[in-house]
């Protein structure tokens, strides 16, 4: 406690943002603890660390998708009210396409946080029901089965919100670098998201790694599924038609985007080992398609989910879905090309490359077109759609 012997604070430090926050060092010297202020058991603090990382992750990821719908109406509003060629700018297709892009990555990232939240909910509910356990043990086993999940919305929330934000800062122009327009404050508060709760460089390492640990333990039949891959790895992929509904085009594409992790995770194994963990390159390429796939699994599912329901604006959900698919086949297939061409080379690179083209036959939507269905849905509503 702040009052023990020992305890005290440094002085204040100045920071970039989160101006409304003191922050101060806590100096420890020669701070004794009472025994009943112990928190779990003696030898095992890190479960407690952990998972306090695994909650404050997760929490993080999902305290963005307020500041993305925030600064995406900001932007819109900006979009209408700065005039250009005696016309709104939000007419311009360069606009159009920020407030589309803008939209299509917070779809995303909501429809994760979402994703995520359901299933730690209900992994609390079945583990409290089936082994009559207290609700804080329950708590504490789901936040530790969802650590990648949380390690991947802490990764791809935090940088969905600085992308959200400077093209925010850009749609204002000049007003934008000015004090007296929030979208400074709300740049410069977002830059240490990507910092706090372990950097995202860190849980980009992590991602992959609890993925490849849980196999080595049998917890997660990966090497199998690996190994049954490479059976299939030759058949063609779905591909696109027009008598093919969207949805169903975009499912197969990301059952792909799956194949395509567990490929190049395969390789990785098969190449490292126990040693992958020092390969934080190809850690970091790997955790990129995993990050993508589990965005782009998240916003179909969603989005299908919307269209079952029939919610009024399922159209505008199938739109971002698709056009995150479409983009997040073309960054997954770069990752994967990077990360082949760093473990593999010669004719065992071209065998390889030559499944992967088989795996990621995604035929391209018109992106175009659909981000300027939602720029204009947005401006028309002035505010974030979903």
């Amino acid at each position: 406690e702040r009052s023990f012997e020992g305890v005290s604070s440094g002085a204040e430090e100045h920071k970039m943002g989160l101006l409304g926050s003191s922050t101060t060092p806590v100096l420890l010297e020669n701070a004794k603890v009472p025994a009943e202020n112990i928190l779990g058991e003696i030898g095992k603090g890190h479960k407690v660390a952990f998972n306090t990382l695994n909650y404050g992750r997760f929490k993080l990821g999902a305290s963005t998708v307020g500041g993305t719908q925030e600064a995406i109406g900001d932007a819109t509003h900006s979009s209408v009210e700065r005039y250009q060629f005696s016309q709104p700018i939000s007419n311009f297709g360069a606009i159009k396409h920020k407030l589309g892009e803008m939209t299509v990555r917070a779809y995303a990232i909501e429809s994760m946080v979402f994703r995520t939240a359901g299933l730690i909910d209900a992994a609390i509910e079945q583990d409290e029901n089936q082994r009559d356990r207290s609700k804080d043990v329950a708590v504490l086993r789901a936040l530790e089965e969802y650590a990648i999940e949380s390690s991947i919305l802490k990764v791809a929330c935090s940088e969905t919100l600085q992308y959200i934000l400077d093209e925010n800062i850009q749609i204002h122009g000049g007003n934008g670098f000015v004090k007296d327009y929030p979208a400074e404050r709300y740049y410069r508060d977002s830059r240490v998201n990507r910092i706090f709760e372990g950097t995202n460089e860190i849980n980009r390492l992590l991602i992959p790694s609890m993925l490849v640990k849980r196999a080595l333990k049998d917890e997660l039949p990966l090497i199998e599924a690996a190994k049954k891959l490479e059976g299939e790895i030759m058949t063609p992929a779905i591909e696109a038609s027009h008598e093919k509904d969207v949805l169903e085009v975009n499912a197969a594409s990301v059952t792909m985007f799956k194949k395509v992790s567990l490929a190049v995770i395969a390789v990785a194994l098969q190449k490292y080992g126990e040693k992958l963990h020092t390969q934080q390159e190809i850690l970091s390429l790997t955790s990129d398609i995993l990050i993508d796939t589990y965005g782009a699994d998240s916003a179909i599912t969603r989005a299908m989910a919307a269209t079952e329901i029939g919610i009024p604006n399922k159209h505008l959900q199938v739109d971002a879905a698709a056009c995150f698919v479409n983009d997040a086949a073309m960054r997954i297939e770069i990752a994967a090309r990077s990360a082949l061409a760093a473990m593999t080379e010669g004719d065992t690179l071209r065998t390889h490359l030559i499944a992967l083209r088989r795996l990621l036959k995604v035929t391209p939507v018109n992106a175009v077109a659909i981000r300027r269905r939602l720029a204009d849905a947005t401006v028309e509503r002035s505010a974030y759609l979903f």
